[in-house]
């Protein structure tokens, strides 16, 4: 079979930082990716003894969100989890609609940290054929899970995301930007540049379907690779067990938005004061525990740096930099820690999204839209395999009338649509 012509790698770089306003999946761009072959039983040998930890909930019907700080933490080697997987197959093919087992998540994990002394491995992710040649396994994550592990549908609000998928499948459920109202956004539990949707698409309501309206959606399998653009909301659920690498790509914008994480930042932490452990728990995502230790002053301080970058982005219009510091692309990298992402500059130009995706169409496709029926559909299965009796293992932690209070104060003040007011308003004085 002769090989697939891709789009010139300047092309898609253009595409990607601006061209393409919807998700979008390409077929044939990473068709080298050594890893595509890989097993199951490979990617055990490449982690060897260390040893992982896996986010675990319950394959149950839940009333809310299965947030990461309600869920467990289980250490295992890949062997073990690989192992472990088996045993639960072989099982399962002799018992009809069981729901009682767990789902484990080794997810968001910098491939740099976990094969550090294994340069060839890292060296064998590269998205150069997106116009990112500069861009390698040092500059990526790994998601490893079994059937039903998933991310609560959330948005990222820093940078766009290509995302691979190596092993297995994984389902995707995309929104635009506009739905955000619709799909109840939370800053609890806090983390920064994740913003979350209050709404279950683990096991669903499908109800939600007439109120969203529409959704995107795809599962891609090995060889496939997503592009997410900015904002775009998105839930995540592996079927069966799937590998799959991503990496986030920096935006001009990127630097107006961690501006307002800085303002929800300033405001989460000063909350946070005196707060009981336990309620402290429920507002802040594990990875945001040393939160309560911020002075004000640290707070502050990061504010004035994201109003200073911004002022000098809008001085001078302003490109990404093709030569950047490694460190600097961490999606949630801290707000004081920033290196120049950018250099003034002008950008050519090029195809529009429509010629793009006509002149490309057997190798690049948008995801396809779910009506509304489609849509219930699709939750309505979802929640037939939870049956009605199956409810339990996670609660949401909301249980008192002031938490509830609380809950609602953090979200009023830092919903999207007033955080990027405040933004605006503090940018016009300063």
């Amino acid at each position: 079979m002769a090989a697939v012509e891709l789009p010139p790698s300047a092309l898609m770089r253009h595409m990607i930082l601006e061209g393409f306003k919807m998700p979008v999946v390409f077929n044939g761009f990473i068709e080298d990716w050594e890893i595509l072959s890989w097993s199951l039983d490979t990617w055990a040998e490449k982690f060897g003894d260390k040893v992982l930890p896996f986010r675990s909930g319950f394959g149950k019907s839940t009333k809310v969100p299965q947030w990461e700080g309600l869920c467990e933490r289980i250490n295992l080697t890949l062997k073990e989890f690989v192992k472990l997987e088996r045993i639960v197959e072989k099982k399962e093919e002799n018992t009809s609609n069981d729901n009682s087992t767990r789902w484990m998540y080794f997810d968001y994990k910098y491939m740099n940290e976990w094969f550090s002394d294994q340069q060839s491995l890292l060296n064998a992710v590269t998205w150069k054929n997106f116009g990112f040649p500069e861009r390698g396994g040092s500059l990526s994550t790994i998601w490893i899970g079994n059937d039903g592990a998933h991310t609560p549908c959330h948005l990222d609000t820093y940078g766009c995301n290509l995302v691979a998928q190596v092993y297995g499948r994984k389902q995707w459920i995309l929104f635009p930007p506009e739905k955000t109202s619709s799909l109840l956004p939370t800053r609890i539990p806090y983390e920064e540049s994740s913003i979350y949707s209050n709404l279950n698409f683990y096991s669903p309501d499908a109800d939600i379907a007439d109120e969203l309206q529409e959704a995107y959606v795809v599962t891609l399998k090995p060889g496939d690779v997503l592009f997410v653009p900015h904002y775009w909301w998105h839930y995540v659920e592996n079927v069966g067990t799937a590998v799959s690498i991503n990496s986030w790509i920096p935006l001009l914008s990127d630097d107006e938005y961690r501006l307002e994480e800085a303002l929800v930042r300033f405001f989460v932490s000063q909350v946070c004061k005196n707060l009981p452990e336990n309620k402290l728990n429920q507002l802040l995502n594990p990875n945001e525990a040393d939160l309560v230790d911020h002075p004000l002053s640290t707070a502050a301080q990061q504010v004035e740096i994201c109003l200073e970058r911004c002022h000098q982005n809008r001085a001078c219009g302003k490109e990404l930099d093709v030569n950047v510091d490694s460190q600097s692309m961490k999606k949630r990298s801290r707000l004081d820690g920033e290196s120049d992402l950018y250099v003034c500059g002008q950008t050519s130009n090029k195809l529009t999204q429509e010629e793009v995706l006509y002149k490309y169409k057997d190798i690049i496709s948008v995801v396809p839209k779910y009506s509304v029926s489609e849509f219930r559909s699709l939750l309505m299965e979802k929640q037939k395999s939870f049956p009605a009796q199956n409810m339990g293992g996670i609660s949401s932690g909301v249980a008192d009338a002031d938490m509830n209070r609380l809950q609602d104060i953090v979200n009023a003040f830092c919903h999207p649509e007033i955080i990027s007011k405040i933004k605006d308003k503090i940018l016009m004085q300063v």
